[in-house]
């Protein structure tokens, strides 16, 4: 028996064909807990700063992503509305994309463009991977970032945040060769064009035949995900995408109450008309996935650069907060 098929087996690797109902409510719960446990600590700095609640125009702000213009996500207060209405779906699609690679290897160090409030981590955490994750997640707002910093994953994932964009020439200035996964979860920017410094931070195929590319964006942004899709193949990298439909139904369930969350969002005020969910369409969500048979190391394999015998820790020189 293989080290992957034994933790698979005796870990509790999540796999969704074998799912029962007492399983996918256990993992529901599992989201809904850490979701409610962040948004209350980032509650609790709020008031530490004396940060007013006003969810009500929080809410109206996201309203500019229906326009197809960008939210001030440093806007104090406005991460807790956005995960609370936007992070149980990243979770779910970052998560049935990631197990729709049929693969025996899992990685050990992600890199998270866009992070956000730190969906990738959870949907990392709720795979129950049989070794630990180290993430790194790269978010230009300091107010996701705080939302982010305000979970704890403790089970499989290990995670920290920087400020960057991908327009800022973050991916330049940080060696990616550490990273197994490169995630961008609804991170691109509406009309985004900076392909070259993009493309030339990921390199080629040849460089990378053990990384994967993730990304996913929803339909509004289908153009910059296929975009992104052919100037990939153009250096070699294979890729595939999809849409949710193709995700497995289960993903998809929306039959469960979160009432972790629904507590938050109720002792705020209720911001919007629809409470918490997991899932709902439209809009669809589209998946990119470069190199979906990645050479990433087996349990027990080191990939990580090591420095004097130990291991390198990627990041990006340190800033102070308002320095250029």
């Amino acid at each position: 028996m293989t080290n992957d098929r034994y933790w698979r087996e005796r870990r509790g690797m999540l796999r969704l064909e074998s799912l029962n109902d007492f399983q996918w409510r256990r993992l529901i719960e599992r989201l809904d807990k850490a979701v409610a446990e962040a948004a209350r600590a980032y509650l609790r700095h709020l008031h530490a700063r004396r940060v007013s609640i006003r969810s009500d125009d929080w809410d109206l702000e996201l309203d500019e992503l229906r326009l197809a213009r960008e939210p001030d996500y440093d806007e104090p207060g406005l991460p807790l509305v956005y995960a609370l209405k936007y992070m149980p779906r990243r979770v779910m699609s970052i998560l049935g994309s990631l197990l729709a690679v049929d693969i025996d290897r899992y990685p050990s160090s992600v890199l998270d463009i866009g992070s956000g409030p730190g969906a990738t981590a959870l949907a990392l955490d709720l795979i129950n991977a049989p070794r630990h994750i180290s993430l790194l997640g790269i978010e230009p707002s300091r107010e996701m970032i705080a939302f982010a910093d305000s979970s704890r994953f403790t089970w499989r994932v290990t995670a920290r945040y920087q400020e960057g964009s991908l327009v800022d020439g973050t991916l330049g200035r940080l060696p990616l060769d550490p990273f197994d996964l490169l995630v961008f979860s609804a991170s691109f920017p509406y009309h985004f064009d900076e392909w070259g410094a993009l493309l030339g931070a990921l390199g080629s195929y040849a460089e990378n035949a053990g990384k994967m590319i993730l990304v996913v964006e929803p339909e509004a942004k289908a153009d910059i995900l296929d975009s992104f899709g052919r100037r990939l193949r153009a250096r070699g990298w294979p890729a595939r995408t999809f849409c949710c439909h193709d995700l497995p139904e289960i993903i998809k369930r929306d039959d469960l109450a979160l009432k972790h969350m629904q507590e938050v969002w109720k002792r705020i005020g209720s911001p919007g008309s629809t409470p918490p969910r997991t899932w709902w369409n439209p809009p669809d969500d589209k998946f990119l996935i470069a190199n979906p048979e990645p050479s990433w190391p087996l349990l027990g394999e080191a990939r990580m650069a090591t420095v004097s015998g130990t291991e390198s820790r990627p990041s990006l020189p340190e800033k102070a907060h308002g320095q250029p």
